[in-house]
């Protein structure tokens, strides 16, 4: 999910993954392939991966490539995220003034709305 810290030219990703419909996991960072594997290698082993045509994700072996299904949990998550979190929302004032404020707002919801993993 894309957002920004700052102004708009400083562009951020938040990766999110959503395992069972229950088990969540996020990250902060760039759009790219170390910021990827950073996330892919906090979350548990599964033994298929469902993902969107992202070129990052093609070295993974049990990728599977789905426009609906699972992938759907994922951007489930985002729009509880974007209602819950001004900052993440669309064409708004609110915005994070640093990496760390969104990592802790992020969290702040997690932890409130029982996001977390207990993994």
């Amino acid at each position: 999910m894309w957002t920004y810290v700052g102004k708009r030219a400083n562009d951020i990703w938040i990766w999110t993954a959503v395992f069972d419909k229950d088990i969540k996991f996020f990250e902060i960072g760039k759009r790219d392939e170390e910021t990827f594997w950073k996330f892919y290698y906090q979350i548990p082993i599964a033994e298929e991966i469902q993902t969107d045509g992202y070129r990052v994700y093609e070295n993974l072996d049990n990728r599977k490539v789905r426009k609906y299904g699972y992938t759907n949990w994922n951007e489930g998550l985002h729009s509880f995220l974007r209602s819950k979190l001004a900052m993440l929302k669309r064409k708004t004032k609110a915005y994070a003034k640093s990496v760390r404020a969104l990592y802790r707002a992020l969290a702040l919801v997690f932890i409130r709305w029982n996001l977390l993993s207990t993994y």
